[in-house]
């Protein structure tokens, strides 16, 4: 419907036009008229400001005579008296210190001779009548520019009004048959056309609902998928720190069989999963070096190595390199023993779990366990390498024609 609404509103309009084309003539005059009275209305505003310039200039002419009168007059009246007293205080002026070439009243410098000189006064004035009577003349012929200016916008608009009566006249008798018509098809369309717009909001209205029902249900499922994985998360969280704990546990009764007596609290930080040793961490105690920091690295080791043995899912290796463990001891009857329980706990992770632990260990003495506890190889001076590890160094040196190659 909205279809056959705008083209019948189409049609009348082409009927309209059709019928108004004869009038195109008259309607190039009125907009020839219409530019005129434009043009002409510029023109009366630029002689308007023009002739504002130039009495402002009369202004100001007027104003320079009338102040040139003034001091001439004060001149005239004030220059044969000496001033004794101030005119305004009446306090006494003799015996003030004033400069030479000033006045005894103001203190400021006496004004030059011409300034107070008649001949040159009048000469000032004079030059001063002349620029007024120039300045008059100039702002006559401008007034008279804007008076031609505003006869022309006068006859503009006659033009233009005439014109437009005119093409009032000729235009009635088509417009007015088909104004009725025109008005009423172009409702209906604007009626049309507002409620298809209507429709097509309530359209989109209902679209972008189920579009958020559709958002609401995800994020529905989302939250309940996230609630559980989070449950699940919490779950497994408090297992894993359950194996801290346990860790934490093992790692203390490793320092109790060492009989440290230096030790009093050591747990496992569940942040670095470092030893913490009565409150200090495993950094501070590296840094002291010393028996204490030997001890608790190798309980921490020891206690990882049978903590992953124990746990299948906590992933550590299942080897250990231990360099001199018993190096920074000490050589005390207690030092001592505490390295043969360090050695005896080796003996027991050895028996305990064979093939699936494997330990090499570093020592300048020998170790106080039996010797077929564990495979030794010998290393000294003469036999510095593991068997069947080749040396690294140079195996010949041959001569070349302009040095050696290795």
């Amino acid at each position: 419907m909205l279809s056959l609404a705008e083209r019948a509103l189409g049609a009348l309009r082409s009927e309209l036009e059709e019928s108004s084309a004869a009038d195109a003539v008259l309607r190039q005059e009125l907009r020839r008229a219409v530019a005129g009275a434009r043009d002409a209305s510029q023109e009366v505003e630029a002689a308007r400001e023009l002739l504002e310039a130039r009495e402002s200039v009369v202004a100001q002419v007027e104003l320079d005579l009338l102040r040139l009168e003034r001091s001439a007059s004060a001149i005239e009246k004030l220059s044969p008296f000496d001033f004794v007293v101030c005119p305004r205080c009446m306090q006494r002026l003799e015996g003030r210190p004033v400069q030479e070439d000033h006045c005894i009243v103001c203190l400021q410098h006496d004004p030059p001779d011409e300034s107070v000189d008649p001949a040159a006064i009048q000469q000032t004035r004079e030059a001063l009548e002349r620029q007024l009577q120039d300045a008059q003349a100039v702002r006559e012929a401008d007034a008279q520019v804007l008076a031609a200016a505003r006869d022309r916008v006068q006859q503009a608009d006659f033009l233009t009004t005439t014109l437009r009566r005119e093409l009032d006249v000729q235009t009635r008798d088509i417009v007015a048959p088909r104004f009725d018509a025109i008005a009423g098809s172009s409702a209906r369309v604007a009626s049309l056309g507002a409620s298809i717009d209507a429709v097509t909001q309530l359209r989109d209205a209902w679209a972008r609902a189920r579009s958020i029902n559709q958002e609401v249900k995800d994020l529905k499922a989302t939250r309940t998928r996230v609630q559980a994985d989070v449950k699940s998360r919490t779950l497994a969280l408090a297992a894993r720190g359950q194996l801290v704990d346990d860790l934490s546990q093992e790692f203390f009764t490793l320092l109790a069989e060492l009989h440290l007596p230096w030790v009093r609290t050591a747990v496992i930080d569940t942040k670095t999963y470092l030893p913490v040793i009565d409150g200090n961490p495993f950094e501070s105690l590296q840094a002291s070096g010393g028996g204490i920091t030997t001890c608790v690295s190798i309980a921490y080791s020891l206690a990882l190595l049978e903590f992953g043995l124990t746990h299948p899912d906590v992933l550590v290796p299942s080897l250990l390199i231990i360099d001199s463990p018993r190096k920074a001891l000490g050589n005390n009857p207690d030092d001592q023993e505490r390295g043969n329980r360090i050695y005896d706990h080796f003996k027991a992770l050895a028996d305990a779990y064979g093939d699936r632990v494997q330990l090499i260990i570093a020592d300048n003495d020998t170790a106080p366990i039996p010797s077929d506890t564990f495979s030794t190889i010998p290393l000294d001076y003469n036999r510095p390498m593991v068997p069947g590890v080749a040396h690294p160094g140079p195996e010949h040196v041959h001569r070349a024609e302009d040095g050696y190659e290795a």
